[in-house]
Formats: structure tokens, sequence, C-alpha cells
């Protein structure tokens, strides 16, 4: 083989026409280990959610070998409500095991950011199935999760008020899709990170718009909490996993989706789902650091994380526009920021003042306070990831004092929140 097909020059990377989308979707979904065949309704039934999206193959021939797809959606930054930025979203990332190390990824990857950045969208973010792959790209991990297992029945000794007031309703999934749509939108709108959900994502995730070959009527369990004014204020989705062995049951409660716009309506969720008959556990996924469950209880050491990892990994594509479009915490002050950035989109040397909850960055060539490279400053970015932490690994670089300074004035509370809601 020649030197020249081992470095994937021979592998074209272009936009996908619609007779290819079969053979694209066959491909991404292939990498992700998906077990059905992938059928013309499969196609027909995903192409209404890629409108607006932008479908990119690797080409071998006529041979699909890698896949990618991304498309500008809003992500809430640290601010509160209102406080959000416009992103490239990175999806269906995919190369062949056939077609590794050959530079496929790096020309889909380069390509979009570029566009991005010209398109004049200041960030990037994605998901990853492999760690290691995209701190080459100037990603960085900024969104954390966790799972929390809980021993029930496992009662509360601290609820806000006024819990009193707060109703729960159960329903089934189908119920949800009225009033969960407007709220969950107004929740993640308070967190970072919190991905907003599109129309098409409640179709599907609730039952009403089931894919080939699915089937309508697999509905989860769910609860409804209604507020003294009667009006949707938090929502958990279930699933049971039932166990029995000699008349001894070990069954656990799987909690898919919890949300609340409301400490009051999150414990009367949280009061109604650990109380449930049969149930020796609750698991409950995608849970953010600092989820108030343990604090709730009686026996904080009844609700355990079993599982943390990183979640959603963001890239900053224009510095001085990403800072100024988030809210800041900390000292107020002067720090002159250095960013290191080996793709060349989002490096530069700033003056960033800092002044009530604002921040306005100048181009300047004082020499820096603190320096670092673009991933370290992405995994920052949404407030949840400490600068000084990421300085201790040698990623960022300057004194002490600066350094610190800088990391308490970009820390959030509350942290981000890793939901998502793609499609």
């Amino acid at each position: 083989m020649s030197s020249r097909r081992q470095h994937g020059q021979q592998v074209e990377v272009r936009a996908v026409d619609p007779d290819e989308q079969l053979a694209w979707l066959s491909s991404s979904r292939r990498t992700f280990l998906h077990p059905r065949t992938v059928t013309p309704e499969h196609v027909e039934h995903r192409r209404p959610a890629w409108e607006g999206q932008r479908l990119t193959g690797a080409f071998d021939g006529e041979r699909v070998v890698g896949t990618y797809r991304s498309w500008d959606w809003p992500l809430p930054v640290p601010g509160g409500p209102g406080h959000a930025l416009l992103t490239d979203h990175v999806s269906s990332v995919t190369v062949a095991p056939t077609h590794r190390r050959r530079g496929i990824l790096t020309r889909m990857i380069t390509a979009d950011l570029r566009a991005a950045k010209e398109r004049g969208v200041p960030m990037a973010y994605l998901v990853a199935g492999e760690a290691p792959i995209y701190g080459r790209y100037g990603f960085g991990a900024a969104v954390g999760g966790q799972v929390l297992e809980v021993r029930a029945p496992a009662p509360l000794a601290h609820l806000p008020a006024p819990v009193e007031d707060v109703v729960v309703e159960l329903v089934e999934d189908a119920d949800l899709r009225a009033e969960a749509p407007a709220l969950h939108a107004a929740v993640a709108a308070s967190r970072p990170g919190a991905v907003r959900r599109p129309e098409r994502y409640w179709d599907e995730v609730l039952g009403l718009a089931p894919g080939p070959g699915e089937e309508s009527s697999d509905r989860r369990p769910a609860l409804l909490a209604r507020d003294a004014t009667g009006a949707a204020a938090g929502v958990a989705r279930y699933r049971t996993h039932e166990r029995w062995e000699g008349m001894r049951h070990d069954t656990t409660l799987e909690v898919s989706d919890l949300f609340a716009a409301t400490p009051a309506a999150q414990a009367a969720l949280w009061q109604h789902l650990l109380s449930v008959d049969i149930v020796d556990r609750v698991r409950v996924t995608d849970r953010p650091l600092d989820d108030p469950l343990p604090e709730l209880l009686h026996d904080r050491r009844r609700a355990l994380p079993v599982e943390a990892s990183d979640h959603l990994w963001t890239r900053l594509l224009d510095v001085p526009a990403a800072l100024a479009a988030r809210g800041w915490l900390g000292p107020e002050g002067a720090c002159v920021l250095e960013v290191h950035d080996a793709l060349g989109l989002a490096g530069g040397r700033w003056r960033l003042d800092l002044e009530a909850g604002s921040v306005v960055a100048v181009a300047t060539a004082a020499e820096p306070d603190v320096s670092c490279d673009i991933g370290a400053l992405s995994a920052a970015y949404l407030g949840e990831t400490p600068l000084v932490a990421l300085a201790a690994a040698g990623r960022v670089r300057g004194e002490a004092a600066a350094v610190a300074r800088l990391s308490a004035q970009l820390a959030w509370r509350p942290t981000t929140w890793p939901t998502l809601g793609h499609f």
C-alpha cells in the first residue's frame, strides 16, 4: 500500500448527498456497535432531525468510512437565565476501524471548526466517546456527571419549604408532552452546559414518534410535580428492574430523567421515588456533581456516587466573545491572559478587566499574568473545572496568586448540569 493511501489522501471528505444518507447512517451505527440493520425507513425517520444540520462523510470510493455531524445550537453558560452562547454542536463522529490513523478525523473536525469560526460561532462542544481523542483538537472536559445509588427506603430529613404545597401525580410518559418541554427549558436556562432539547426529542423519548421497529406502547412511568398554583414544577421518569428470589425482592428503580424548577418540587419527587414499595435501591443517572440529594436524606451515606465521569467537552473558537457572553463571580480586577492554540483558531493575548460581573477582553502585547492552552481554558469556561487544578497538572502557568484569582473569577454556582437532548 502506498504512503499516499496510508495517510488517507485518497479518501474524500465532503458533504453527504441525500442518496448517500443510508450508507452514512449505516457506517455511523456500525462503528457505534448498533445491533440493528439500518433501512431506508430509518433514514426517513431521521431526516426531519437532520434539517439544518451538516452531515459530512469520508468516502473511500463509494464506501463511507467516516461520519461527522454538526449544527448550531445555543448552550447555557454561567450567568443565569439569558446567558447563552451559540455553539457548534458536534456529534456522530466515527472513523471505520479499517481506516484509522490516516488523518481522516483531523480533516473532518478541523474543517468544521474553521467553518464555525468563520460563521462567528464562538464555541464548539461534544460528548466524547473516547476521552484521549479530542484534547488534540483543543477540547477540554467542562461538564462532569455522576450516577447516584440510594439504598431504599431512604427517609428525607430536610424538606425545603414549601414542600407541603407540592402535589405529585403518577402519570405516563405521554402525559408529560404538554408541560415537560417548557419546564425543562426554564430549568436548563439556569444551569451551564444544560443542552436545550428540541421538540423532536420529546416526541421520540416519550414514545410518541417511535422509530422503525420500536414499540410505541413501551412507555415509562413518570411523576409530575405541581406547585400550589397547579403549575408544573418538576418531572421524573423512571423504570423498574424487578427480581425475586425465595420470595425476597431485589428491585432497582432506575431514574432516567429528573428536573425541577424549585428545591421543594425536587424534594417532593425524591420523597415519592424513595418510598416506592418493593424497591431496594434507586439509581439515578446524569446528575450534577453538586446534586443536593445526599443532603436531603436522614443518612446521607445512603446516597453514594457509584460512577462519575466527564460528560461534555467544549472548545473555544473566539476567546473574547465567549468570555464576554458569560457572567462572572469572584474578585474584580485585571489579568493578562495568553492562550496557545495549536490549530491557530483562538490563540492570542488579552487584558481581561472584570467589573460588575462582566469582562471586557482587549488584545495586548503586555507580559502575561496567566498562560494556558486552549483546551485548559475551554475546560474551565463553564465554571466547573478549577483553573488551579489545571495549573497543578502543568496546563496553566503563571504566578500562583494570579492563577488563583482568575480561577475564582471563572468559577460558577450552581455548577454544570449533564443533561442531553440532541438528535
